[in-house]
């Protein structure tokens, strides 16, 4: 048995190199069987003419045989299946015929000529349009003309006795049959069984291919949250080194109060205060009130606008605000990053109120990574520099454009600048990821859009439209 299939296994891969398809591999098999199988009942009808005195007509398909042979020992070898292809069926074609011709005619051989029809199923497995319908025009001359000059001088003539006519008809319907049958057989179950294969491995390729959309559609979230942890870890570092120096002056003025405050009780503890003195601590009194409240006011304004920002950036809610106040307040924030560069940050807002209704924590953040991606590409660290925020108003929408001079976008980034992992500078921390984020931001959470202003020749400007109001967005 082991055998058995070891031959099965070196039959079918006969013809076979290692870059063949499926599809290539299948009509190599397809050949090679019908071969075998004609050249099987080839020796069978050369036996049967040999028993019955036709030694000279046995030797045709006897020589089937043997030329398959080499042809398919050739093939092994060469592995050119396209030359072995044509001298098979071109030999399945003529070989019958004249077997028919050396036996007596068409009646005679009981239409053996039956025989070269399997030349014509190998042309259609292996050839299409021209190509098998030269093979089948051919087919069809030698038939009519079999038919046309069957008993005529045109054949030998062989006496060959009615019952062994009938066998020979017998036999050739029988064994044509069985070769059609076990060729289509192999043959269709074989395409079914690839089909199925393709189905399968489809079927699988999409359900890997929806887990990798999944996987990707958690990692991109994950990104983002990391982003707005990065973000906010940042204002916190803003705010804290601005909130310390308002704080630090308050201090100070306050240790002012504290001083005069101990002077003076002494000073009327021993009854030596004087009016002077006393007018003299009163204006100390007030330019400390003075910048007390003024630094005061500072830090409560620079906690309340990171308390604003942070909790919008941690949420994802919609709200109602003004546009050009919250800008003011993202920047309030990140401001502290701008004053250990030599990079200017300011601001031409549009001077109308540009009521939205979006969402915010968002927009700081897509205001953010841009004047970090700013500050990181646009200057080298000792470049001086000015960025500036614009805004613009429009029917249904605003415009937030965020410019620079500095050293502006090489021209091969311009189409791919949102892609993920894109970057200038990835030897020098760069991952690429920002931007792309930032146009994720801008498009998913704002429905809006985000591009590089190609007309802008001093720099770099970003450019984003955002609607007025996302929920009238589809």
């Amino acid at each position: 048995m082991t055998r058995i299939n070891s031959l099965i296994t070196f039959l079918n891969t006969l013809g076979d190199t290692p870059d063949n398809n499926k599809d290539e591999k299948l009509e190599h098999s397809f050949l090679i069987y019908m071969g075998l199988l004609m050249s099987v009942g080839g020796i069978l009808w050369g036996s049967i003419c040999f028993f019955y005195r036709l030694e000279v007509q046995s030797i045709i398909p006897f020589t089937y045989a043997l030329i398959t042979s080499v042809n398919f020992t050739y093939l092994y070898y060469s592995k050119n299946f396209k030359l072995v292809k044509s001298i098979q069926i071109l030999i399945s074609l003529l070989l019958p015929f004249l077997f028919q011709f050396a036996i007596g005619g068409f009646v005679a051989s009981g239409g053996v000529v039956w025989w070269s029809i399997l030349s014509i199923l190998a042309g259609f497995a292996f050839d299409h349009g021209k190509a098998t319908l030269r093979w089948f025009l051919l087919y069809l001359i030698l038939v009519v003309t079999s038919a046309v000059f069957d008993g005529t001088d045109i054949f030998i003539k062989v006496e060959v006795p009615h019952h062994i006519s009938l066998l020979f008809f017998a036999m050739n319907i029988t064994w044509v049959s069985i070769i059609i049958y076990m060729l289509f057989y192999y043959f269709v179950d074989s395409e079914l069984k690839h089909r199925n294969s393709l189905e399968v491995s489809e079927v699988k390729l999409k359900h890997a291919l929806r887990k990798n959309k999944e996987f990707l559609k958690l990692t991109q979230g994950q990104l983002i949250e990391s982003e707005k942890m990065s973000a906010l870890g940042n204002l916190v570092a803003g705010v804290a080194h601005e909130v310390n120096t308002p704080l630090g002056i308050s201090i100070t003025a306050a240790s002012i109060f504290e001083q005069k405050i101990k002077e003076i009780k002494a000073l009327v503890k021993n009854n030596t205060l004087s009016k002077n003195v006393l007018d003299e601590a009163l204006e100390s009194f007030e330019e400390a009130d003075v910048i007390l409240m003024k630094n005061l006011q500072r830090a409560a304004e620079l906690v309340k606008n990171f308390k604003q920002v942070s909790v919008d950036q941690i949420s994802e809610n919609t709200r109602n605000f003004e546009l050009n106040e919250y800008i003011k307040e993202i920047v309030s924030t990140i401001e502290n990053e701008f004053k250990h560069r030599p990079v200017e940050l300011s601001l031409d807002l549009c001077k109308k109120d540009l009521l939205m209704y979006s969402n915010p924590g968002a927009l700081s953040q897509v205001i953010v990574n841009l004047l970090q991606n700013t500050l990181f590409h646009a200057f080298d660290i000792e470049d001086k520099g000015k960025v500036i925020i614009k805004t613009l108003a429009d029917k249904n929408e605003v415009y937030i454009i965020i410019s620079d001079n500095g050293k502006g976008v090489s021209k091969n980034m311009h189409e791919k600048i949102f892609e993920p992992f894109v970057t200038s500078k990835r030897n020098e921390g760069g991952t690429g990821l920002g931007l792309s984020i930032t146009n994720n931001l801008v498009t998913s959470a704002l429905g809006g859009s985000i591009h590089l202003d190609l007309e802008y020749k001093n720099g770099s400007s970003f450019i984003l439209n955002i609607p007025y109001d996302i929920s009238k967005e589809d």
